[in-house]
């Protein structure tokens, strides 16, 4: 879902790339936003079970495209489901469940083009397609990482730590998380826009010159995110108008209580949560072949931490 509306507001920072300016480095790619887009011209075999590889090619494509211009991908999967994202995910998973008997329902009725869009909403990208195409990035020798939970955690992690010079992906969520270069909106000839995290004092549509890095996480999931819904009347504009009067999530929901807002009883402790979820998510370090947090955890996160992804994992693959 990313931060809804958030790019929209950060336009004047945002430059235009192609992906050969990009040469000598090494880009973590967003592998299920690719599988994702990639899948929309196939919804419908994908939905039904029927054999197609309309989608790997499309992710193939552009891995091959950036290997032709001097860029080393590194694909990156998501990997187990992330305990504060699951109320996320099952209204997701109801979602495509009703699109799917709607897709259905209008092929039945022959109504190929309604059909047609609901087998794109309902598509759902798989472990199984995931490991399909890992299967063909093992035989082109083509670099990938299967994170412990999520992609964005992951992909953040590798370039704050410098094993990476960028990301290539769809979702804004990694602007909040810290993520230093991102490139947006790749297209099929290599054509982007970029976002540098050292721009966001001179953006223009929302002043965010007095904002801390500390202060933007808590405008974004006051806004709303996957790890928790916004409050009624919540969006990036007036969430932004609170923290920078009160610089502080604790203090703006200590106003709202006192204001017209209704705040739900737990909702203070979800948003530290959600914080905590940001900063300190477990992830996979190549160098030392662990899994570490994100950032060093701090002793604030109590002792039960598994809403930040539960301890032993089942797996997490390196290549």
């Amino acid at each position: 879902m990313g931060i809804q509306g958030l790019l929209p507001l950060l336009k004047s920072i945002m430059a235009p790339i192609h992906i050969h300016d990009l040469e000598g480095c090494t880009v973590a790619v967003d592998t299920y936003s690719w599988l994702h887009k990639g899948a929309l011209s196939c919804s419908r075999d994908l939905c039904k079970g029927l054999p197609t590889t309309r989608h790997i090619q499309y992710c193939m494509h552009r891995v091959n495209l950036l290997r032709h211009h001097g860029v080393k991908p590194v694909l990156v999967f998501d990997g187990g489901p992330l305990p504060m994202k699951l109320e996320q995910e099952n209204k997701r998973a109801r979602s495509r469940k009703e699109n799917l008997a709607r897709a259905l329902e209008h092929e039945a009725n022959g109504n190929s083009p309604a059909a047609y869009e609901c087998y794109q909403k309902a598509v759902d990208i798989s472990p199984s397609i995931a490991h399909e195409l890992i299967q063909v990035l093992r035989q082109e020798n083509v670099d990938y990482v299967v994170a412990p939970y999520e992609a964005d955690a992951q992909m953040t992690f590798l370039a704050i730590t410098k094993q990476v010079d960028a990301i290539i992906t769809e979702d804004s969520d990694l602007i909040p998380f810290g993520c230093p270069r991102i490139i947006f909106k790749m297209d099929k000839f290599g054509h982007g826009v970029e976002f540098q995290a050292s721009n966001l004092p001179k953006n223009k549509e929302l002043s965010l010159s007095g904002l801390s890095s500390q202060m933007l996480l808590e405008m974004c999931i006051l806004s709303g995110c996957d790890y928790l819904q916004s409050l009624p009347g919540m969006g990036l504009k007036r969430a932004h108008t609170l923290i920078t009067k009160f610089k502080t999530y604790d203090r703006v929901i200590k106003h709202l209580k006192y204001s017209t807002v209704s705040v739900p009883p737990l909702y203070e402790e979800s948003f530290k949560k959600a914080i905590l979820t940001f900063k300190h998510q477990r992830v996979y370090d190549p160098k030392s072949e662990d899994v570490v947090h994100m950032s060093a955890i701090s002793e604030d996160i109590g002792e039960d931490s598994d809403f930040v992804g539960p301890y032993p994992l089942r797996q997490v693959f390196w290549f």
